[in-house]
């Protein structure tokens, strides 16, 4: 299955139980790009870095550059996780 299959999917699902979390997060963050909330919504549904790197199709650097990306978009303290950040603000 390639990935944009994989993604509707997973989206048709995780809207199911993260509406309000999906109208919260783009309405707040414009500025995000779509790729860079595919992978807040896989970290929201708790994929790994592993896992969401094989749903996407991308090497595990890929995804932490974009997690580091994520976080300087979001404004997400060192000290915070990025995984608790998106639990406690959505």
């Amino acid at each position: 299955m390639n990935y944009e299959n994989k993604w509707v999917r997973f989206y048709s699902e995780f809207s199911k139980t993260h509406g309000e979390f999906i109208k919260s997060f783009t309405f707040l963050n414009p500025g995000v790009s779509s790729s860079q909330f595919r992978v807040c919504a896989y970290l929201k549904a708790g994929y790994n870095t592993r896992e969401i790197a094989e749903e996407m199709d991308l090497s595990i650097r890929s995804v932490e550059s974009h997690r580091y990306r994520i976080r300087k978009k979001l404004k997400v303290k060192r000290a915070e996780s990025l995984i608790m950040h998106l639990h406690g603000q959505y």
